[in-house]
């Protein structure tokens, strides 16, 4: 019988094994997808000549006919958008395909699983109580990574929520509240209180005074003013609260925030969960597919950001293992 591939802590991530996981993970995925890669970025050229003769011929018929070259230079640029975008179709389709390969082939390497899309997001109502995520209109989740890690478990996907507003003409428009990822570690010790993080003092601190499930959230002071400068803590049990909040949690927390490319980090303790969300971008993308795809920088990026969770967990751990009984 085969032996079993030995899964890889991301916690320890080092040169080696990220060596080990790019040449028997990831690389594959990059090499079976690059002849896509190079027939999707003819095709696209192909069509961007064809869209810009398009363009200009268009452009010139309407100049000539209305002596307006204003109007012939929107048009032109309108031709060339939306040729742009249907030329970049058969790329975007190889990004997808090859972004749900090696997300796959990173999460099984950890033990993990891994879905694009069509998912219900974990613990998401509890985030929306505990007001680490603003009110919506609409949303859209993706890209969920769910497995274990040590004796906890951990769900990590992102999210893109929405406001709609209408204006005096009736006319219906949505604006972007949230975009960024949602964390839940779920840990086999409770936590005694609830503490709510934030990362500064803007909007979301209002929050911060007020009760959780019924018990007061007093503000905490931390020990390192750097840190208490930097976030707003509220906790029911100050003593636990400092207990989590050591420094090395906080550098934690901010290299979270750092990896992810995010801002404006809020995370709370709870029961046996810690949930996070981070403002940010759009993550774990396949980058610029207009260069070879067999380039080991391009799946570091990934696997960093995606370590950068599995370290706070680790922290965490170690936090709840060492706690006075």
């Amino acid at each position: 019988m085969d032996a079993q591939p030995q899964l890889i802590d991301l916690a320890r991530l080092d040169d080696a094994t990220f060596d080990r996981l790019y040449k028997e993970r990831i690389e594959p995925c990059f090499v079976a997808n690059e002849a896509d890669r190079v027939e999707a970025v003819a095709t696209f050229k192909k069509w961007m000549w064809i869209t810009v003769g398009l363009a200009a011929a268009a452009a010139i018929a309407l100049v000539l006919s209305t002596q307006q070259m204003v109007h012939g230079l929107m048009l032109a640029l309108a031709v060339l958008v939306v040729g742009g975008v249907l030329a970049y179709q058969p790329l975007a389709k190889v990004g997808q395909t090859l972004k749900r390969q090696y997300c796959a082939a990173i999460a099984e390497a950890m033990g993990a699983s891994f879905s694009l899309s069509g998912f219900s997001p974990p613990a998401f109502p509890r985030l929306q109580q505990l007001q680490l995520v603003p009110s919506f209109a609409r949303s859209k989740f993706e890209d969920w990574f769910h497995g274990n890690y040590k004796d906890c478990s951990f769900d990590l996907y992102e999210a893109h929520l929405e406001q709609r507003s209408t204006d005096s003409k009736g006319r219906t428009r949505y604006t972007t509240v949230f975009r960024g990822q949602l964390i839940r570690m779920h840990f086999p010790i409770e936590f005694l209180g609830v503490t709510i993080v934030r990362r500064d003092a803007g909007v979301f601190n209002v929050f911060g005074g007020g009760k959780a499930d019924g018990r007061q959230l007093e503000r905490v002071r931390l020990v390192a003013s750097e840190f208490e400068k930097a976030f707003e803590v509220w906790s029911t049990d100050q003593v636990e609260a400092r207990y989590l909040l050591h420094p090395v949690m906080m550098e934690r927390l901010i290299a979270l925030e750092t990896a992810l490319h995010g801002k404006r980090i809020r995370c709370a303790f709870e029961n046996g969960d810690l949930l996070v969300a981070v403002e940010g971008g759009n993550l774990f993308e396949p980058g610029d597919l207009f260069k070879p795809l067999v380039d080991p920088s391009r799946a570091r990026r990934i696997v960093d950001e995606i370590a950068s969770v599995v370290k706070v967990m680790d922290q965490v751990l170690t936090a709840q293992n060492t706690r006075p009984r």
